[in-house]
């Protein structure tokens, strides 16, 4: 049942990394967002086809299973990400903000 599970997952990978090239090439995704998602998906490549390497992993940080590190360190990356993505809305309001001003008073 796994092995249905392993093909359908590494079919959607290869599509996700022929996405983050395609979008490399057009200019919307810089060298850092590449390499973090190339990272991302081979990463989850060799977690489902080699499952009990997270156990492993897991148990080397002191935690018992290796789905517990995996929704784990999904979570700080998700916070992460929102993080990231409010610092920059933030900026970009400010940024909106200070051009109608200069363009109200002119």
């Amino acid at each position: 049942m796994l092995i249905w599970f392993q093909i359908l997952f590494s079919t959607f990978t290869l599509f996700a990394l022929i996405s983050v090239w395609g979008r490399k090439k057009i200019g919307l995704l810089g060298n850092k967002a590449v390499f973090f998602w190339l990272f991302f998906w081979l990463l989850a490549l060799v977690f489902v086809w080699w499952p009990n390497s997270t156990t492993i992993l897991a148990n080397k940080f002191g935690i018992g299973r290796g789905a517990d590190l995996v929704l784990y360190a999904s979570l700080v990356v998700i916070f992460y990400i929102l993080f990231r993505l409010n610092v920059k809305l933030e900026g970009i309001n400010r940024d909106i903000t200070k051009i109608v001003r200069d363009k109200t008073l002119k």
